[in-house]
């Protein structure tokens, strides 16, 4: 195999190149770094385990010689820079190889290595950049490698410099492939087409990144070498990626036409497009994966033993003696066991009383419990103690400071049996009359042994059991292979029926509970376009969320609603001042997130962030259609609708020059709209990073989100992004809803028209039936401006098209689709503006109203209400210096505040939200209830454990 591929580390950081490499095969390398110098070397990963964490300890995979391949410069003067890293990989169980050290920049490092006999496996080229604290480094690897008895003689040789390490300053041929993820590769020479030795063919491979689904890609399976590869196509001369399969466990599910290969650093999930290429690639894999295969094959690889899928016919006769030797042990600690639970009966003072000092009372009963095989059953030590093993707990001396250890049991240094103490004619020890004040402490030493019997017991003999099975299966047993990858253990592999002819390959039973939509079977009509931005060149499994905690539930009354109509205002008063240049400004904060910049009190507009966070439920009424619609399909529409119609919002370009102002930690908004029928309340949970919680209710729907919202500097745009999903949970079906918000730049923010416009794709999941929409934005040109364009389609939960759909404007109007087409029936339209909208801060008629006290809200907010903010009403009124002196001084009183609470070891606990579990990403907060709930005190007009904020 031979490749080029174009890498790029980042700064303080270093890039590991994976491959799998057959032994007695040697690895050949050409590096030229471009215009900064990095760091080169080999090591190889000793074993196959899911996690590099359990490999085996640095001292044992330290190599011996591990600074004889060190340069002086790399030993002396960088030795600092380069431990960091070895140590770090020799840590978690990397076994180093070579350590080249510094390669020149636009200079062609050259070097082999020769995999010796039983060496072969997953080895890893590391490129270190650590040293360099803010460049980032590219360079051009060129990576061959091939059977060290037959070197290659072909055109792929001839790609490769035949300068000396470093001693040209030749360029290497640049790869033409566009660019993927951090690396891109190029396949050099021709390509075998024989039906003997190559077979061929389109598969579907699923994307790394989730929601994208499966591509179509181009596989070649030579059985020469029984390595398995892909392109992006027939006439694509990208070499995308390859395994050996002698490394590598091969599983197949007949139903889904799919095909898993775990090589143990990646993971492939395949997928034939019809039965008949299944049972072909079905049949190639089984003659690649083949004894005979391999066996024949003089450049393939015999997997090493720890790595080999089927276990020996023919049990060692040395091992099973020393199995036989260990189950005869475990018999005799069995027979121990016994005799010590007889003991410990025997002492339980449930079976015996025992006269007190002052008189003859029982003792109590429940101080033991008969004792029984599982752990479980008896009474354990309180705390820790009772969790160590009997032989490091502390005497009844050492424990109360008098007293000494009882004399139940005693053991004898030179025999592992115990010796149970002289017993009286009933059986029962005779120290136990005159110690009866130590018959407890005795049964509890006695109930601790009996509890470490019983489980080394049953180690052993889950220990027996397997290796029996491993030794005389009934079948040919297989073991399952986890990625190293993966951080999720699951075995997805089942043993192949029996049979003379039974396959090599592995089969994959389709189970009851199905994972998450993006791994469920898909038709091959929906598999994402070939010129999709992402492709996995290593897969990961994702874990579905949970629905049930995470989802608002229907309140049990909506107070203060419902209430009579009331009239609102039009418009607010115009700034008078605008804001400042931003050049000056943020040039000194490239790449840092700008909630956490004190920006001056003239580039906000006069709403908090928990206002514009309620901004989402403007067109509510999408929701309510949503409940009265009988097709779930429709409703899935009206949902996705209300997800991109909040993107309006930024539709006037004179709103983007303007940021809201960061609430104060505490500080709350509500909104109650009796006109829409729904209620809002938000609060501001966390300040750094910041974080909003708000839950909204209405009659037919409830709706939360924890957003967590950022925004970055990049030169000349800036990122905006919120985690957090959204969360909606329709009462008249109980179906739930989920999206997280999509990602937007604000463009030409030193020179040009500013705007803001959303990039990438949105997908709506309806977490009950696993349906969802995708919408994407088109993107515009380089001079095209802000592209407004947004197409959305519908798939089911095993990624099959649905009939409906949206297309429209992002900032207009969006209309129904079926099958692609336009039924002229519009689903949404944007809101009104105020007038001269672009004079008085881009805001619509519904953003105007949300900083307003109406008689709703006169007498019934809270003192941390966003609308009782002084320096957001200065600046509203239109006075700019009280604005900006007001804005310092409740700045520094939220300073005030935290360094007291640090001083005394507290933590900000929110008012009326609380924290719950659920997707370990994401952090989300739920409303609180019953008489500590916002809207019950609301009712009582008492706001109890108020901060006040703004004082």
């Amino acid at each position: 195999m031979a490749a080029m591929e174009e890498l790029e580390i980042h700064s303080k950081s270093y890039f590991v190149r994976w491959i799998n490499v057959n032994a007695n095969h040697t690895i050949s390398w050409s590096i030229q770094p471009h215009k900064k110098s990095v760091n080169f070397g080999i090591f190889k990963h000793p074993g196959q385990t899911s996690s590099l964490g359990s490999v085996l300890p640095a001292s044992d995979s330290q190599s011996t010689d591990s600074t004889e391949n060190l340069p002086a410069t790399a030993a002396n003067s960088g030795r600092n820079q380069q431990s960091a890293v070895i140590d770090k990989l020799t840590g978690i169980g990397l076994k180093q190889i070579r350590w080249t050290g510094k390669c020149e920049a636009d200079k062609i490092t050259q070097g082999t290595y020769d995999v010796p006999n039983s060496e072969g496996g997953n080895y890893a080229l590391v490129f270190d950049n650590t040293f360099s604290k803010q460049i980032s480094k590219t360079l051009t690897l060129v990576l061959l490698t091939y059977p060290t008895s037959q070197p290659p003689h072909t055109s792929v040789s001839n790609t490769l410099p035949r300068s000396q390490t470093g001693a040209s300053t030749d360029s290497l041929p640049q790869p033409k492939t566009r660019r993927r993820g951090n690396s891109r590769a190029t396949l050099n020479g021709q390509q075998d087409v024989s039906n003997g030795s190559v077979h061929t063919g389109l598969l579907q491979k699923r994307r790394r990144k989730r929601h994208q689904g499966w591509a179509r890609r181009f596989f070649s399976l030579d059985f020469t070498s029984c390595t398995l590869s892909y392109y992006h196509d027939r006439n694509s001369a990208a070499l995308r990626g390859a395994i050996p399969l002698s490394l590598a466990a091969v599983a197949t599910n007949e139903k889904s036409r799919e095909i898993s290969i775990d090589s143990g650093t990646e993971i492939w999930h395949l997928r034939a497009s019809d039965d008949q290429d299944f049972i072909a690639w079905k049949r190639a894999l089984e003659r690649a994966s083949s004894k005979d295969a391999q066996k024949d094959s003089n450049t393939s690889l015999a997997a090493p033993p720890e790595l080999r899928l089927h276990a020996p016919s023919h049990p060692d006769p040395a091992e099973e003696r020393e199995w036989t030797r260990v189950e005869s042990l475990v018999s005799q600690v069995s027979e121990s066991r016994d005799a010590v639970r007889r003991l410990a009966k025997d002492t339980d003072p449930k079976y015996m009383t025992s006269p007190s000092p002052t008189g003859g009372i029982d003792r109590p009963k429940s101080r033991g419990r008969s004792p029984s095989p599982q752990p479980s059953s008896h009474d354990a030590t309180p705390g820790e103690e009772s969790r160590r093993p009997f032989w490091k707990r502390k005497t009844s001396g050492q424990s109360h400071g008098s007293g000494k250890r009882p004399n139940a049991v005693t053991s004898n240094s030179s025999s592992s049996q115990l010796v149970v103490p002289p017993t009286d004619g009933k059986g029962k020890p005779a120290s136990i009359h005159s110690h009866a004040d130590q018959m407890d402490e005795i049964h509890d030493h006695l109930m601790a042994v009996l509890r470490d019997l019983d489980t080394a017991i049953s180690e052993f003999s889950t220990l027996i059991s397997e290796s029996k099975e491993r030794r005389h299966p009934p079948r040919q047993s297989i073991i399952p292979r986890r990625s190293m990858e993966s951080d999720i253990s699951q075995e997805f592999f089942d043993a192949t029926d029996g049979g003379g002819d039974r396959s090599p390959l592995l089969t994959i039973h389709d189970s009851d509970d199905e994972g998450p939509e993006e791994d469920r079977p898909a038709s091959s009509a929906e598999e994402v376009e070939d010129d999709a931005p992402s492709d996995s060149d290593g897969e990961s499994d994702t874990r579905q969320e949970s629905s049930s905690g995470l989802f608002p539930t229907k309140p049990k009354s909506l107070n203060p609603l419902p209430l009579d109509p009331i009239k609102r205002r039009a418009n607010i008063l115009a700034p008078t001042v605008m804001p400042p240049s931003l050049i000056g400004f943020l040039r000194k904060n490239v790449g840092k997130d700008l909630s956490t910049i004190s920006m001056p009190v003239s580039a906000n507009e006069p709403m908090s962030l928990l206002q514009r966070a309620a901004e989402i439920l403007e067109y509510s009424s999408l929701l309510d259609k949503a409940s009265q619609s009988a097709d779930a399909t429709e409703r899935l529409m009206y949902v996705t609708a209300f997800a991109l119609s909040s993107l309006s919002s930024n539709r006037v370009r004179e709103r983007s020059i303007r940021k809201p102002f960061n609430p104060m930690l505490g500080e709350t908004y509500e909104l109650v709209r009796e006109d829409r029928g729904f209620r809002f309340i938000a609060e501001k949970v966390s300040h750094r990073p910041v974080q909003l919680a708000y839950q909204a209710d209405s009659k037919e729907w409830s709706l939360s989100q924890s957003p967590m919202p950022s925004q970055k500097f990049w030169g000349k745009s800036a990122e905006i992004t919120t985690e957090g999903r959204v969360r909606i949970t329709i009462h008249a079906t109980g179906e739930h809803y989920s999206w997280t918000p999509a990602t937007s730049f604000l463009r030409n923010i030193i020179a040009g028209e500013k705007y803001v416009e959303p990039v990438g794709e949105l997908a709506v999941t309806n977490e009950s039936s696993g349906n969802r929409t995708i919408s994407t934005f088109k993107a515009g040109g380089m001079f095209s401006g802000r592209s407004e364009e947004v197409s959305t389609r519908a798939v089911d939960a095993h990624n099959k098209p649905l009939p409906l759909g949206l297309s429209g404007s992002w900032p207009s109007s969006l209309t129904l689709t079926r099958d692609g087409n336009p039924t002229g029936n519009t689903v949404w339209t944007a809101g009104t503006l105020v007038p001269s909208a672009p004079k008085h801060y881009g805001l619509t008629s519904f953003a105007a109203t949300l900083n307003e006290i109406t008689s709703i809200e006169e007498g019934h907010l809270p003192a941390t209400d966003s609308r009782l903010r002084p320096d957001q009403r200065a600046l509203e009124d239109g006075d700019l210096d009280r604005a900006e002196e007001v804005k310092v001084q409740l700045e520094e009183g939220q300073r005030a505040r935290r360094r007291e609470m640090e001083n005394a070891g507290e933590a900000w606990v929110p008012r009326w939200f609380t924290r719950i579990g659920g997707d370990s990403e994401e952090v989300s907060w739920r409303l609180k209830g019953g008489k500590d709930g916002y809207w019950e005190e609301r009712a009582k007009g008492s706001w109890s454990n108020v901060v006040p904020v703004f004082e």
